[in-house]
């Protein structure tokens, strides 16, 4: 259970990290991703990558032209429930985005990346270890205005393989 609770917040980060947005268009990109959103998707959990099913739901504020705050819940079984936040800032001259990340047994995370097109590739780097390392990658896509999917991958124990933790769907309700 503690490792299903690990992989719902990492969900919740990278609902944020989408909302980061266009360097070039920064204030149109914090309006577009304000909201409500909504999403199902599953995560794995534990060194044995065990598959459950869970929902999401997020508001997510803009703080500023270059900033937003996200405030969420993710459920699993309809008994465990994970309260989750993010700040994220970008530099809409550089691209690069940073920010934190509540919500895990850990700590708070920090969080790096850029965006590329319309996507986002990014990074977690975890205060103590989870699956035997401190960092994941992230992947947001954007699969049209009101919809996006996340994907985190993790590394399955110290030497295990590279998998998928969390392929969440989000939509803006």
């Amino acid at each position: 259970m503690h490792r299903l609770a690990q992989e719902l917040s990492r969900g919740a980060v990278l609902s944020l990290w989408v909302a980061a947005g266009s360097a070039g268009a920064a204030p149109a990109v914090a309006e577009r991703y304000a909201g409500s959103f909504w999403g199902t998707g599953t995560i794995l959990e534990g060194p044995d990558a065990s598959s459950h099913q869970v929902s999401c739901s997020f508001a997510i504020q803009q703080q500023g032209a270059t900033s937003l705050a996200l405030q969420g819940t993710c459920r699993a079984y309809l008994l465990i429930a994970r309260s989750v936040s993010a700040r994220l800032s970008w530099d809409p001259r550089s691209g690069q985005v940073t920010g934190t990340y509540t919500g895990s047994r850990v700590g708070t995370a920090q969080l790096r990346g850029r965006q590329v097109g319309t996507d986002f590739d990014l990074a977690i780097e975890w205060p103590r270890p989870l699956y035997g390392d401190t960092t994941a990658q992230m992947r947001v896509a954007s699969l049209d205005p009101g919809r996006f999917r996340i994907v985190v991958t993790d590394r399955i124990g110290e030497n295990g393989p590279v998998r998928a933790t969390t392929d969440l769907t989000l939509v803006r309700q």
